[in-house]
């Protein structure tokens, strides 16, 4: 679908879809703010084409949000890549003399996480924790369950009312006793022999 026939509703149409607010929208696409602006507000709304039109230029802006955030996250790897690449040795001259901010490379650069005021390069982020965020990211090691729960932390009445407890209790040990085990904490049986 394209721009409503209506210059109006499409004005209506875009300027909803920045905010939300019909009202607003109304007011901004040059609809004059008086009593009957609501009911107009409520035609806008409920005509089918105007509906059609906010859905189609909602999926736009979804499209380009989602697009962008893609575009962020293709970023943030790309700098964990660069940190990940810094070589250590480049933040030194040949005779071992510290190398000044301005005379380091992107990849160097991008691995500082802080410098001196004289422009020294100062504290370098973990290189480590970089790889294991870019390892994490690519799926190059599957993650570990979490531990099943152990037998005191589960709770197999839980919910359940002290009615029903009994209830299950009672059963249990009829189905027990039919079977010829004695329950936990009661007496003994005697053996038939």
């Amino acid at each position: 679908m394209s721009a409503l026939r209506f210059p109006n509703q499409e004005r209506f149409c875009q300027e909803y879809v920045k905010d939300l607010d019909a009202r607003s929208a109304a007011v901004r696409a040059g609809y004059v703010p008086s009593p009957n602006l609501r009911a107009s507000v409520w035609r806008l709304m409920r005509n089918g084409a105007v509906q059609a039109r906010i859905a189609e230029l909602q999926e736009a802006v979804a499209k380009q949000a989602e697009a962008a955030a893609r575009a962020e996250a293709d970023w943030v790897v790309a700098q964990l890549v660069k940190i990940a690449r810094a070589d250590p040795r480049k933040f030194f001259h040949p005779d071992g003399a510290p190398r000044k901010v301005h005379e380091l490379g992107d990849d160097e650069a991008a691995a500082l996480s802080g410098f001196e005021p004289s422009g020294e390069a100062g504290k370098v982020i973990d290189r480590l924790k970089v790889l294991e965020l870019l390892g994490r990211h690519f799926g190059l090691w599957p993650q570990k369950p979490p531990p099943p729960p152990s037998p005191q932390d589960v709770n197999l009445f839980e919910g359940m009312s002290p009615e029903d407890v009994r209830r299950v209790r009672d059963k249990v040990g009829r189905l027990l006793e039919g079977a010829g085990v004695d329950l936990p904490g009661s007496a003994p049986r005697p053996r038939q022999g």
